[in-house]
Order: C-alpha cells, then sequence, then structure tokens
C-alpha cells in the first residue's frame, strides 16, 4: 500500500487497481436523446395529431428511456460522472413524460408535471454549468436543453400561451445539436483523434491527448477508489 507521498509501506499488501476498457456510450445517448427530441419537437409544433399523443408517449417509454439508461450505467462504468448523472436524469424524465402523456388526456395541460419540468430545467441548467469546465458542446446542448425545458414547464401551468411552439422549436434545434456530438464522438473513437469539433477541455482534453500515465495521476482520489464518495 501506498503512503500519502506515493512510497510504498513496507509489510503491507499492495492495493491493485483495475481499468476495464469499455466504448464509450455517450454517443447512444446523444443520438437516442436527439430522437426523442426530435418527437416531443412533433408534439410542440402540431406535426404530430393530439389524439397520436399517447403513441408518442409509447416511443419515449420504449425506445428513449431504456436507452438512455443503458447508456448511463455504461457511462459510469467508464468512470465519466458528469455524462453518467446527465444521461441517468434524463432516462427518468424520459419516463416520466411518457407515462404522462399515456395517462393524461390529450391536448391537455398539468400543473404536476409543469413543476415537475420547471425543477428539471434547473438541474439541466447546473449539469450544463458544471460541463463547461471540460466539454463544451456538452454544455451547449444541456443550456438549450434547459430553456426548452423551462418553456416547457411555463405552457403547462395556467394563462401560458405561445410557448409549445417554441419548446417544439428548441427541440428540433437540440436534436441537430445531440446528433452533431454523437456523430463527432463516434469519429473520434475510430480515428483516435478530434475529427469534428467537441470543445474538450481541461481534464477532458487530456483524456485524449496525454498518455495514460499522466491520465492516471490522480486515480486514487476518484469515486470507487477513495474511501468515501
Amino acid at each position: 500500500m501506498t503512503s500519502s507521498d506515493g512510497s510504498v509501506r513496507p509489510g503491507a499488501d499492495p492495493v491493485r487497481i483495475t481499468l476495464r476498457p469499455l466504448g464509450s456510450a455517450v454517443p447512444l445517448g446523444f443520438f437516442v436523446f436527439g430522437t426523442g427530441m426530435a418527437v416531443l419537437g412533433g408534439i410542440g409544433l402540431g406535426w404530430i395529431p393530439i389524439p397520436q399523443v399517447p403513441q408518442a408517449g409509447v416511443l419515449l417509454l420504449t425506445f428513449v428511456a431504456p436507452l438512455e439508461l443503458i447508456a448511463a450505467v455504461f457511462a459510469f462504468l467508464s468512470r465519466d460522472g458528469l455524462a453518467g448523472t446527465g444521461l441517468g436524469v434524463f432516462a427518468g424524465s424520459w419516463a416520466t413524460v411518457g407515462v404522462q402523456y399515456l395517462v393524461g388526456r390529450p391536448g391537455s395541460t398539468s400543473v404536476v408535471l409543469g413543476l415537475y419540468l420547471l425543477t428539471f430545467a434547473a438541474v439541466v441548467l447546473l449539469l450544463g454549468v458544471i460541463a463547461t469546465n471540460g466539454q463544451l458542446l456538452l454544455a451547449v446542448i444541456l443550456f438549450v436543453a434547459a430553456v426548452r425545458t423551462l418553456l416547457a414547464g411555463l405552457y403547462e401551468l395556467p394563462a401560458a400561451t405561445g410557448l409549445q411552439t417554441a419548446a417544439g422549436t428548441l427541440s428540433l434545434a437540440i436534436t441537430v445539436l445531440a446528433f452533431y456530438g454523437a456523430a463527432a464522438l463516434l469519429l473520434e473513437d475510430t480515428a483516435h483523434r478530434t475529427v469534428l469539433p467537441l470543445g474538450r477541455r481541461n481534464q477532458a482534453r487530456t483524456a485524449l491527448d496525454q498518455p495514460l500515465a499522466q491520465q492516471t495521476e490522480q486515480l486514487e482520489q476518484e469515486a470507487g477508489v477513495r474511501r468515501n464518495l
């Protein structure tokens, strides 16, 4: 076992930390996220007829939510807490909205759903602020998603008019950003270098450019290795 200065304590059993190579789950999460936003955009812009809104709820429950959850699990296994948290909370949100579309009356609004969306918008905004430290593209997507969620939440409240169209338009903009991010990350994985700009900074930049020894310098302080989370 190593002491605080990095030296090995005599007579102590060594501690071994095993890193498992996993494929990046973020492209999957981005593609699924963008697809879900396209569905919400179709509802907001009136492309999906009101009687078919429950079918949209089924799509969110059967396609978007479970795949987003899988991506979240693998993001955590890949030691990316920010991506895992973001994908995880969105997986829950997709399931929540999908159920609301199924149990609610198509075309009606819900104060309960509105308050939930307003609270969730604050969560997404906080995630976006944190993402600015290393992943600018992710931060932009989260900021736009926060504004879109805010508009959708306000639409659900009484006396709010004209906001559904704005929320639907932003949903489609998020779809484009998410698909771009997914494609850029996949190209980066296959080429082992940045092909399309992703706005990587700090540790996110180091993870791609620096050797493994430098990437694991602070491994002892990471969740799952240190004593407490």
